[in-house]
């Protein structure tokens, strides 16, 4: 999915920049600045409040409203990631209005837990939602002002932000609290997921700096394993380092260097590819929308897996055991499909993850029966396996797809 990349230490620091464009031949590509890592920190909490529902109560009802949950958090950092991809400057205005809209963001990392539990909660849920967004679109207008070439991607925005802020405030307001509330918020969200796919020719306009696009997306995945990895670590130390809790935990352990591994072992597209990112709307979507499902089932993994290192003397419950399998097979489903995007079904990589993902889901009848530490070796095993096969694929990739 995602190559590693050493840039030099001046590529690195964060030094004044100018609004980012399309980088010409030999330019080099924009990097993480330290500003966008520390707001990166601040999805941190969020994202983990998500994965400790999952962790506090495994069943498929609560999962799934987790992982509903985690689509708005989800599509927060991507617009702040992708508007500060297109135009961002680090200077003192841009940083004071995405300080004002990360208060939002904090709030949804407050109130995500008790979603679903008080009114309270739902509320100020809702409302640090359309608090964020509205940070966006302060960004994209005070940079508009300069850069009338964005006045058309500020225009798309601030229309599906209208359309879908009655979802949001009106179901959090209005409505009960139940199905009726969370059926409104998911007509919001699906409004707000359109907008892009709506007006792609209009968006395609403004410059993408595709390689710095691709080390945010990478970063991201790195802070949603990350829960995987404190989610073993805590079992562990909740546990007691009990024998078979050290079986688990060092399953766990493989398990998560092993899906660290299949991402950024192999890159979503072939090399020099990262120009068809930024100039081809539709695998910009592909790209942007594939790494929903990717990073939705690493957070449902990493979720289960502290519960499955503190439960290691027994046998984890059905639906936790499925919450493993499936965030593994989700996590290599996703990856498949958006590296194909690029390099076409018959790609070695591709086929290999595809098959990887069918073995993985013929675990789940064995899910409940065995012991937990089981439940971690077989995808670990199965997923270690799949990083083996790919490395004769990476080195003899399919030619550019063409068309």
């Amino acid at each position: 999915m995602h190559e590693a990349h050493h840039p030099s230490p001046s590529a690195v620091l964060p030094a004044q920049q100018e609004r980012p464009r399309p980088p010409e031949s030999g330019e080099a590509e924009r990097r993480a600045t330290w500003f966008e890592l520390f707001c990166d920190l601040v999805f941190v909490a969020a994202v983990g409040q998500v994965t400790r529902r999952i962790g506090a109560a495994p069943g498929l009802g609560s999962v799934a409203a987790a992982a509903a949950l985690f689509v708005p958090l989800w599509w927060t950092w991507v617009l702040y990631a992708v508007r500060a991809n297109r135009a961002d400057r680090d200077i003192t205005s841009h940083r004071l209005l995405t300080m004002a809209g990360l208060v939002a963001v904090c709030g949804l990392a407050v109130f995500v837990g008790g979603v679903g539990a008080s009114d309270a909660a739902d509320t100020g849920f809702a409302l640090s939602y359309l608090g964020a967004r509205l940070g966006v679109a302060a960004l994209y207008a005070l940079e508009a002002r300069r850069d009338r070439g964005l006045a058309p991607l500020l225009t798309s925005f601030a229309a599906g932000s209208l359309c879908s802020a009655p979802f949001w405030a009106g179901g959090a307001l209005l409505a009960p609290a139940g199905p009726v509330r969370y059926g409104i918020w998911a007509g919001g969200m699906l409004v707000d997921l359109a907008v892009p796919l709506l007006s792609g020719r209009r968006i395609a306009k403004a410059g993408h700096h595709a390689e710095h696009l691709r080390e945010r997306f990478g970063l991201f995945t790195i802070i949603v394993l990350g829960e995987s990895v404190l989610g073993f670590t805590n079992g562990l130390v909740q546990a007691r380092t009990a024998g078979p809790a050290l079986v688990t935990g060092a399953a766990a352990f493989v398990l998560c260097a092993c899906l660290w591994w299949s991402y950024f072992s192999a890159s979503g597209s072939r090399p020099g590819a990262h120009a068809e990112l930024a100039d081809d709307p539709r695998l910009l979507n592909i790209y942007v929308f594939g790494h929903l499902p990717v990073q939705l089932g690493l957070a449902v993994t990493g979720g289960a897996i502290g519960t499955a290192v503190l439960g290691s003397g027994g046998r984890l419950s059905t639906a936790l055991a499925l919450c493993v399998l499936g965030g593994v097979a989700l996590f290599l489903l996703a990856t498949a499909v958006v590296r194909a995007a690029f390099t076409g079904v018959r790609d070695g990589v591709v086929r290999v993850r595809l098959g990887t993902a069918g073995l993985v889901v013929s675990l789940v009848p064995a899910a409940g029966r065995v012991p937990a530490w089981a439940m971690l070796v077989g995808p670990a095993v199965l997923l270690a396996l799949s990083v083996a096969a790919e490395t004769p694929a990476h080195r003899t990739r399919p030619p550019a797809r063409r068309g």
